[in-house]
């Protein structure tokens, strides 16, 4: 394990009223199941073999920079504002941040049930981490949300999306952070920019969440690593030396 399991008790919605999970059939991505979901991942797209915290339902390698992740039900990385209580059982495939880095994806989920969802995180403990989102809303649009949780979180619904598929950007430079998304991966648009100092090992990730559901498979394609820099503040591109 990469870090420990935490289990605590609710995205990018305030108080969710109680769900009846309905029935769902299960994923049907197709792909190489991961061999041990206890041992380290290489994923030749990653800077570094990842680790999970909590794991998934089902997990498959589809190539080299594209990868499905099944959350089981009942799997959120979310801290109430009213109360204070910590959920952080969301199946996230982690590895160690580096100081200057961009990370790209392609994510595609398979949204039953409201809060169905995939995600980019950077996570330190369950009163610090980030999370940019994917997810189907309770209104039921596709929504990209961000999540800042420095001891109080800071939740956000950033953005309405027409598909079941967006591209998200997450940008680290030391403690300055960014949130990107695109419709087609061409075309970016900034969501948000935050400083957010932590002390000790930061880690940095792509998972799955159901809070309400029964599961959700989110499946993450043309995922890209850049060590460098920022270079275009307004889409989030590394620089190019």
């Amino acid at each position: 394990m990469l870090l420990p399991l935490i289990l605590a008790g609710a995205s990018c919605s305030a108080d969710r009223p109680p769900t009846q999970p309905p029935s769902q059939s299960p994923g049907q991505v197709q792909g190489k199941p991961a061999v041990s979901l206890t041992g380290k991942i290489e994923i030749k797209a990653l800077p570094s073999p990842g680790a999970w915290m909590n794991a998934p339902k089902d997990f498959k390698i589809l190539s080299e920079d594209s990868f499905s992740i099944t959350a089981s039900t009942k799997t959120d990385l979310y801290k109430d504002v009213d109360s204070g209580v910590n959920t952080a059982t969301a199946p996230m495939l982690l590895f160690p941040a580096e100081d200057t880095f961009v990370l790209t994806t392609a994510v595609a989920v398979d949204f039953k049930q409201e809060y169905d969802g995939g995600f980019l995180v950077v996570y330190s403990d369950p009163d610090h981490w980030v999370k940019l989102l994917f997810e189907k809303s309770h209104y039921g649009t596709f929504s990209v949300c961000s999540n800042v949780t420095n001891v109080t979180p800071d939740d956000s619904v950033n953005t309405d999306v027409p598909s079941k598929e967006v591209f998200l950007r997450l940008t680290r430079a030391k403690d300055v952070f960014g949130f990107y998304y695109s419709i087609d991966g061409k075309k970016w648009a900034y969501i948000r920019y935050f400083r957010f100092p932590t002390k000790g090992q930061l880690y940095v990730g792509l998972a799955s969440q159901s809070p309400a559901g029964e599961q959700c498979t989110a499946v993450f394609s043309k995922i890209r690593y850049s060590p460098k820099a920022v270079g275009d503040f307004w889409t989030g591109e590394p620089k190019l030396e």
